[in-house]
């Protein structure tokens, strides 16, 4: 099934062959005439990115009527309600988000331990959901949710935050389209420096540790671009001895491609490494850092995403040789993905990561994890 990003991806193509800069995100973007902006509230405040998730919603009025948030416990409720991008919103009881009328969707933005039940009870209430990542540790769950929102004809949306990134579009759509031929070698760093006692204390709890926690991202944009691997091999040797598998190799391997995804909580330099490098039989692309940061003023200057891509012959949108490709981020790390989450819940987009693909990935990170052994399948779907 081809992606709305690799129509992006070509758009970005022809505006770049003359050397300028394209804005592939929210930028420019509105929601057509009549639109009715998506009531949604966000469950919790625990997961990582639960701040950033909602500085994002706020960041786009246009899209969504923020109407409320639950915290885990009344405790995280007075520890945030005055903080950052909690500032001045409507706070409740989980029970009391969950009875609001006229509510369209739930952001979960819980610990991952309590992701999935958080999400049932959502789905339970014919709300649509974006649900952090990963998908729990727990398969049949996982599976289960897939097939209620399956049943109710209700959007699931997986935080992975990378399908809404520009840059990693292109390099989808590039793969897609052939211009690095038969794909051989596939590698994504996923690094961090993370040496936080209470965090790692956290992670102690899931198998897999960093590949668990931040791998799945990278994970889920190889399986888009490559498929189910046939197998999966993991070489891990931690650092520290706190329990937590803090420097882990996944090998997905496939007919012809050997897809490295390396994760680190010993990388100094952490966000600046993180790199994604895919070579083929007629080209090669590298993007690194993989994000550039971000502000919520549309003005600021944010460096752009730079693409270096080597063809061995001309594509009808490059010429063979090197070519360095600016591409303007979005201005929030989440906006992209989260528009697209309203456009799927109004019927205007055709949501193209099926319950199967997230059942794939989700089966993927959990054998990368150390959670179950691999055995590829081929046509199941996501309620078998």
């Amino acid at each position: 099934m081809k992606r709305r990003q690799f129509v992006q991806a070509g758009l970005a193509t022809i505006a770049l062959s003359s050397g300028a800069e394209v804005a592939l995100s929210d930028s420019g973007t509105a929601p057509r005439q009549g639109f009715r902006r998506i009531r949604i509230a966000q469950w919790g405040v625990r997961h990582d990115h639960a701040s950033g998730k909602m500085n994002d919603l706020r960041l786009l009025p246009d899209w969504f009527d923020v109407v409320g948030i639950a915290a885990e416990t009344p405790e995280l409720q007075a520890k945030y309600a005055n903080t950052g991008p909690y500032r001045q919103l409507k706070w409740m009881t989980p029970e009391e988000l969950l009875a609001l009328p006229h509510l369209d969707a739930v952001a979960v933005e819980t610990d991952v331990h309590s992701l999935l039940r958080a999400a049932k009870d959502c789905v339970e209430r014919g709300f649509h959901v974006h649900i952090d990542k990963p998908l729990g540790d727990q398969l049949d769950q996982c599976r289960d949710l897939l097939h209620q929102c399956q049943a109710k004809g209700l959007v699931i949306q997986p935080g992975y935050m990378f399908r809404g990134n520009p840059a990693v579009n292109f390099a989808t759509g590039a793969v897609r389209q052939g211009w690095l031929g038969e794909i051989c070698d596939f590698c994504a760093d996923m690094n961090k420096y993370e040496v936080n006692p209470l965090y790692r204390q956290e992670l102690a709890a899931y198998r897999g540790g960093a590949m668990f926690n931040i791998g799945c991202h990278i994970i889920d944009m190889a399986v888009d671009m490559l498929g189910s691997p046939d197998e999966i091999q993991v070489i891990e040797r931690p650092v520290l001895k706190d329990g937590v598998s803090d420097n882990t190799l996944a090998l997905l391997l496939y007919p012809k491609t050997i897809a490295q995804l390396r994760i680190s909580f010993h990388d100094v330099a952490g966000f600046s490494n993180r790199r994604l490098y895919i070579a083929g039989t007629k080209g090669s692309l590298e993007l690194q850092p993989m994000e550039t940061g971000f502000s919520s003023n549309p003005k600021a200057l944010v460096p752009p995403l730079k693409i270096r891509l080597t063809l061995k012959e001309s594509c009808k949108e490059y010429k063979a040789g090197k070519h360095e490709i600016s591409i303007v981020p979005p201005r929030g790390r989440y906006v992209n993905q989260l528009i697209d989450f309203a456009r799927y819940i109004r019927g205007e987009l055709k949501n193209p990561y099926t319950y199967d693909h997230e059942l794939l990935v989700q089966r993927v990170v959990l054998a990368a994890s150390g959670y179950l052994p691999w055995q590829k399948q081929e046509n199941k779907s996501a309620n078998t």
